[in-house]
């Protein structure tokens, strides 16, 4: 893989702790993080704060592992995790309201984030529908909601975030090195990760408070500028129900689903699957 960045070789990995302290430095919690659970290592992050949610942790409760052996990401792969380098957290909301429509969980974590890396690093990070983060064409984060509703309202929903941070090449499996990158890849120097934690929790905190308050375009026009691929992308989609197409997108519905402009000219709504931007009549990968 030839390096992104401008230095390649970024000397020995410094300390670069993730624990409550670390993360509460320079930060106070209203709701996200007052409570945080970490672990050197867990299977996933997601997995471990569903059990600790089952005991009763408020929302706004914050699990962090420094390692995962099982991660997951978006339509059931393998969310590769070494230690010390990337960010893996998942966050607990009880919502008390059923006015937010679903797909909001999904996006206003991608925003929070999207805007916390760029605040941190200054690179042009954004958003691939539905929640994926890239960084001049390749994945550096992703995102993965799971929501257990009730009475008419999601009562539970868990946030969970991975993000390549310090990664090398090395870090990497072979089949993800064209396609995935990372901060420190990128830009030739290393992030704290406890201040990336720091500004996404205050990122979020920020766009839960609009949510709560029922204001929700704030959260869509960030949403939409900081994705430009969903609108005017030669794409393919696959991964959906049953069928694979070609298109054009034009823009998001207001249940978040993409429309895609078919060479026919219908349009079709995608709710599910995976898009892949293509250029020149050539497929892009994953995440591009």
């Amino acid at each position: 893989m030839t390096p992104e960045g401008p230095h390649f070789n970024l000397g020995a990995r410094l300390p670069d702790p993730i624990t409550p302290e670390a993360v509460r430095t320079d930060y106070t919690p209203k709701i996200f993080g007052r409570r945080i659970l970490y672990y050197e290592s867990v299977d996933s992050t997601n997995n471990t704060l569903r059990q600790a949610a089952s005991r009763g942790e408020p929302e706004g409760t914050v699990v962090l592992a420094n390692e995962q052996t099982a991660g997951r990401g978006r339509l059931n792969r393998r969310w590769i995790s070494p230690a010390g380098v990337g960010i893996y957290m998942s966050l607990l909301l009880r919502p008390d309201t059923s006015g937010t429509p679903l797909f909001l969980y999904t996006f206003l974590p991608a925003v929070a984030t999207a805007r916390a890396l760029r605040r941190v690093s200054g690179l042009p990070v954004f958003i691939h529908w539905p929640n994926d983060l890239t960084l001049r064409g390749r994945k550096i984060a992703g995102i993965l909601t799971d929501i257990r509703s009730g009475r008419g309202h999601p009562r539970e929903v868990i946030i969970g975030i991975g993000i390549n941070v310090n990664n090398m090449p090395a870090d990497l499996p072979s089949e993800l090195t064209e396609t995935a990158t990372s901060l420190a890849m990128s830009a030739g120097r290393r992030y704290s990760r406890a201040n990336i934690i720091q500004a996404i929790l205050e990122e979020l905190e920020r766009g839960y408070a609009l949510m709560r308050t029922g204001n929700l375009v704030d959260i869509l026009d960030t949403w939409r500028k900081l994705s430009p691929s969903h609108q005017g992308t030669p794409v393919e989609v696959v991964g959906g129900p049953g069928k694979s197409l070609h298109g054009t997108t034009r823009g998001i519905d207001d249940d978040g689903a993409l429309l895609i402009q078919c060479a026919d000219g219908g349009l079709e709504r995608v709710a599910f699957g995976e898009i892949r931007r293509v250029r020149g009549g050539k497929r892009r990968a994953p995440g591009s």
